[in-house]
């Protein structure tokens, strides 16, 4: 006969048996150790008014129930309170078992028993040492109760901190049925009875704990459908008598909730339910550990799972625990929930808890029930996933619900309606169109990447770019000690991404083509940027898109991009979401994670454009300063991020303040634009965008002038006049001059005037979009709609007509494919085991110039460099190219010098006829062959015995060996050095300050009478080793350590900001 769907299936003979159970099982192992250290004078008989009730009917079907009370007091007021709880219960108990739990005992205690004796109720008392558990000694009050063997005896257990409701008593009386073990009442919070406390036991199958309802849970009735649960807490519990003795009672060895779960487990298991009694309410303070299950609970219920589990089941259980445990403590600790991380990790301890193996040997209770029929009275997995889900989230709070809201908002219509996907689509088609002639360029040779402009172009790997950060001595040519920007490492993480796409991993120069999608998707991801950000400051949706079009349509804009200014497309990306989020960091609701995104992304910025980390950092010292306690933690991120993330780069600012005024094509000669032009965002060459910037930026202004209230107007016009002074003083800055060898050699240096007028039309746009959110109520009448027309209608056109004219006139020109001037064979050589050179010699109009061109990679974008005074090795290869070119005259042949330095390949751009000559006739060197006008001939000279030149090489009389190096002689570990007198590296005497020469183990010094580096090697030499070396190791594992913090500090992982907490 099955039961209703939900109740566990008893057997049959599960009546049969609790029938003819003896008393032989009622007291066991410790209780009745405890049992027999009562005296008889523990448990007294006071004298009480004879019952009143009246003899059952023998027509009655239902035995009569004797229920006693067992209120465990701890002091006089609790137990004079529960008792007074129990007097007015309208369903009064037959008998009352009174123990004394106090720690200097209760005293005389009949004035508090003398009212339940008037009332009919027999008292007993008992006494419990101030260091025993209630679990411990039940058993065996329990068995020493008197027994009425008309019906059925039900135990009521009330502890000090219980106070039963009046009808308590009577409805788990009521639902104390046949097959009933045990009833739970609900415990409600004794200072605001609608706050739940808990309702019955609830866990998996493996012991995790996942209340239902979770404490101070409004009851709203909600609840009281609940019936059966797998157990209950002994606060309150109604127990059946012969089921606990049955049962042996409690396990003290799995503690109080273990021992309650445990308890009700094996009920269920031996066909007596646990039910629940929603109704029947009692009072309790609650405690800690049943608003957030304590580390011990946690290991209790684990411990219980496992002792109830089929023993072949066991060590599956306990590695799933273990398993389950582990993963889930380490994911919270990366989730930044340490508290949840460390209670889900000290459940590992219950896995291996010996005495989980003897409370399975202890209390044979019968099992009438088998396991799979219980399976409604657990939380699913599925069930506990999700709790523990939304625990990590936390509450979402009144602000979260707006937030929600205002999603809901946005999507409403669907994808179609959506102004970002119109946005992305103009946007798209705009750089598409604008960028033609660059696209032109990029059929010929895609891998290669851009050049023109600010970019210089060049092969560069990813490995080439991190050894060139990581290394402390760097740079193409004969290199140089700087500290690089940290940029440096993002291209090699780029890079190597493109590496990974098929087809570009064996592209010529993979950071070219990073810069190259940069220049192409920069209106995009600009666009894109610029919608999110204008949510800081407007939920309008077509007013948001309508700013994030024009931003990307003004006259910089277009020019960052046409003139591969990386710097200035990092600006146009990253200035609207850094902006909104130090707008963001004021406020009090500002997400701690939502800061050190911003910071984050601050410091990237930083490191293309310097002084945009100095206005950042300025931000964060400003919130330190005058803000609270939250603010300032949001200054600490906007100071530390950025500072921290810098690195030895600081170094060379600090050597070169000027580079803070620059940037990766941050830089220009003097612009001889009007100042009345550069003011309305006017830049050389782009004049007929002129109207529609001044346009925006005559809205702007408007907006300002609208009255009300607006904190960030104020910023927005401090933005606008900081760009505005930028805009007209940067071309009056002179911060350097063009280097020697560039087109334009020896000009004058500015600041590029487009980020001032940039951030000035950052500024308009601000101040439109809060102008039209906070328009004055009496403005938003009949008669003043215009106003808020003006912006919606203004602004789209102003955008989409300098869409327009920038798609029109294109980018321009300056951009083409970048080419490799070497050719294979140099290409190899350079990146091989000997490390060679290529000399690459241009003629330009200023004259001849020369670069030696290795396997270390140059700037691919013109950023302010420090001129240097030349080294010996550097004047030596100028004379030889002079002299090789018959511009001069010198003691030794050109080879020669070129083979001591390394020079393995001399490739000329564009020779002449003459030119040509001149090299064919030098000694030492072989044409190879002509490509793309330009001639390469091969190096073969005595210095190196007639084989290929080398960056190192061993010297024994007249023989040389090639060492073999990679980037600046680095050995990376010895190699063979055996017969070899003299190590010679071809590099400059400064490399020999920092790098590390060894031969056997010990340190070699350079010699001093020689030009480049020379060191004499000890007799019997088998090994040399170079090392180069890191620049500031420790500073640079702190920086990675900044990086990795700041990173798992940005997750968005933390509990959202309650509004009303901040008050």
């Amino acid at each position: 006969m099955r039961g209703p769907p939900g109740v566990p299936r008893v057997r049959a003979r599960a009546r049969r048996t609790f029938r003819h159970l003896g008393r032989s099982v009622r007291a066991r192992a410790p209780q009745a150790q405890e049992a027999r250290s009562l005296t008889v004078g523990e448990v007294v008989t006071q004298r009480s008014l004879p019952s009143t009730s009246a003899t059952p009917s023998r027509r009655t079907t239902t035995p009569p129930v004797t229920v006693t009370a067992v209120v465990v007091a701890r002091s006089r007021d609790d137990a004079g309170q529960v008792l007074s709880s129990l007097l007015a219960q309208d369903r009064l108990p037959d008998r009352l078992l009174l123990v004394d739990g106090a720690l200097d005992g209760l005293g005389d205690t009949s004035d508090l028993l003398a009212p339940v004796a008037d009332a009919g109720i027999e008292v007993l008392t008992s006494t419990l040492g101030p260091r025993r558990g209630i679990r411990r000694i039940l058993p065996a009050m329990v068995d020493r109760l008197p027994r009425d063997g008309s019906g059925r005896d039900l135990v009521w257990v009330l502890t000090s901190r219980t106070r039963p409701h009046p009808e308590a008593l009577r409805l788990l009386v009521a639902a104390s049925g046949r097959g009933v073990g045990m009833v739970g009442p609900k415990l409600v919070d004794e200072r605001d009875p609608s706050r739940i406390v808990r309702l019955g036991l609830q866990v998996t199958r493996t012991g995790r704990i996942v209340p239902t309802p979770v404490a101070g849970t409004t009851d709203q009735g909600q609840h009281d459908g609940d019936v059966d649960a797998v157990a209950a807490p002994l606060d309150g519990l109604l127990i059946d008598r012969d089921t606990y003795e049955a049962l042996d009672g409690h396990d003290p060895a799995l503690g109080d909730l273990g021992g309650d779960l445990d308890l009700g487990w094996r009920s269920q298991r031996a066909g007596r339910r646990v039910v629940l009694a929603p109704r029947a309410a009692v009072a309790v303070r609650p405690t800690a550990a049943e608003l957030r299950p304590t580390p011990d609970h946690r290991r209790q219920a684990r411990r219980a799972a496992l002792a109830r589990a089929h023993f072949a089941a066991a060590p599956f259980v306990a590695l799933w625990i273990a398993l389950s445990s582990l993963v889930g403590g380490l994911a919270l600790v990366v989730l930044k929930r340490p508290g949840m991380g460390a209670d889900e990790l000290a459940s590992l301890p219950a896995v291996l808890d010996v005495r989980t193996l003897r409370s399975r040997l202890r209390g044979r209770a019968p099992r009438e029930v088998a396991r799979g029929d219980l399976d409604a009275l657990f939380v699913t997995p599925r069930e506990a996933r999700r709790r523990l889900v939304d625990e990590a989230r936390g509450s979402t709070g009144p602000g979260a619900a707006v937030e929600a809201r205002s999603l809901e908002v946005e999507r409403g219509g669907g994808w179609l309606t959506h102004p970002l996907l119109w946005l992305l689509v103009a946007t798209c088609a705009l750089s598409a169109w604008s960028a033609r002639h660059v696209t032109a360029q990029l059929r010929h040779r895609v891998d290669s990447g851009l050049v023109g402009g600010e970019l210089l172009g060049g092969r560069a790997t990813a490995g080439q770019l991190w050894d060139s950060w990581w290394m402390t001595w760097h740079g193409p040519g004969w290199g140089g000690a700087a500290e690089q920007s940290p940029a440096v490492v993002v291209l090699a993480a780029l890079s190597g991404l493109v590496g990974w796409v098929p087809g570009l991993g064996s592209g010529h120069s993979p950071a070219g083509m990073v810069l190259t999608l940069l220049v192409v998707t920069a209106l995009p991801l600009a666009a894109l940027t610029a919608y999110g950000a204008a949510g800081t400051f407007t939920d309008r949706r077509w007013l948001r898109a309508a700013a994030a079009l024009a931003w990307v349509t003004t006259a910089p804009a277009a020019a960052a991009v046409g003139e591969g200014r990386i710097g200035a497309i990092a600006l146009l990306v990253l200035l609207p979401r850094v902006g909104a989020g130090v707008v963001r960091a004021t406020r009090r609701t500002a997400a701690p994670s939502a800061t050190v995104r911003t910071a984050l992304w601050a410091a990237l910025l930083a490191s293309l454009v310097p002084l945009a980390g100095v206005v950042v950092v300025a931000a964060g010292l400003g919130l330190l300063l005058v803000g609270d306690a939250r603010r300032r933690w949001a200054g600490v991120a906007l100071v530390a991020v950025p500072l921290l993330l810098a690195g030895p780069w600081l170094l060379t600012l600090q050597a070169a303040p000027r580079r803070l005024l620059a940037g990766w094509g941050m830089t220009a000669t003097q612009d001889p634009t009007a100042v009345d032009r550069l003011a309305l965002g006017q830049l050389a060459g782009g004049a007929t965008t002129t109207w529609w910037t001044a346009a925006l930026l005559a809205l702007g202004a408007i907006a300002l002038l609208v009255p009300g209230r607006r904190p960030a107007s104020w910023a927005a016009a401090v933005c606008a006049l900081a760009g505005l002074a930028w805009t007209l003083g940067a071309p009056h800055l002179v911060i350097g001059h063009r280097a020697q060898g560039e087109p334009g050699a020896g000009a004058a240096l500015t600041p590029w005037v487009g980020a001032g007028q940039l951030l000035l039309v950052a500024g308009a746009l601000v101040a439109v979009l809060v102008a039209a959110d906070t328009l004055p109520r009496a403005w938003r009448g009949a008669g003043h709609r215009r106003w808020l027309v003006l912006p919606a209608l203004v602004l789209p056109v102003v955008a989409i007509g300098s869409g327009v004219v920038v798609g029109q006139h294109s980018y321009g020109d300056q951009l083409a494919t970048w080419r490799e001037p070497r050719p294979l064979v140099a290409v190899a050589a350079a990146e091989g085991p000997t490390a060679s050179r290529t000399l690459v010699v241009e003629t330009t109009d200023s004259g001849v110039s020369y670069r030696l061109v290795g396997s270390e990679p140059g700037p691919l974008v013109r950023d302010l460099t420090e001129s240097s005074p030349p080294v010996p090795g550097e004047e030596q290869v100028a004379a030889a190219v002079a002299q090789v070119l018959g511009a001069g005259e010198g003691g030794r042949t050109p080879s020669e010098v070129f083979a001591e330095h390394g020079v393995s390949h001399v490739v000329i751009v564009s020779p002449t006829d003459a030119q040509r000559r001149l090299v064919d006739a030098s000694p030492g060197l072989a044409r190879l062959g002509s490509s793309a006008g330009t001639i390469t001939w091969a190096v073969r000279s005595d210095v190196t015995g007639g084989a290929v030149p080398s960056r190192a090489r061993l010297e024994a009389g007249d023989t040389s060996t090639t060492v073999a190096t990679g980037a600046h002689a680095d050995t990376d570990g010895d190699v063979d050095a055996v017969g070899g007198d003299t190590l010679v590296v071809a590099e400059s005497l400064d490399w020999s300050d920092r790098a590390v020469v060894r031969a056997d183990g010990r340190r070699l010094e350079a010699a001093t009478h020689s030009a480049i580096p020379t060191y004499e090697l000890p007799d019997d030499t088998e090994d040399v080793s170079i090392d180069v070396g890191a620049g500031h190791p420790v500073w640079k594992a702190g920086q990675a350590l900044a990086l990795v913090l700041a990173l798992y500090l940005a997750l968005p992982t933390e509990r959202r900001v309650d509004p009303e907490e901040d008050e």
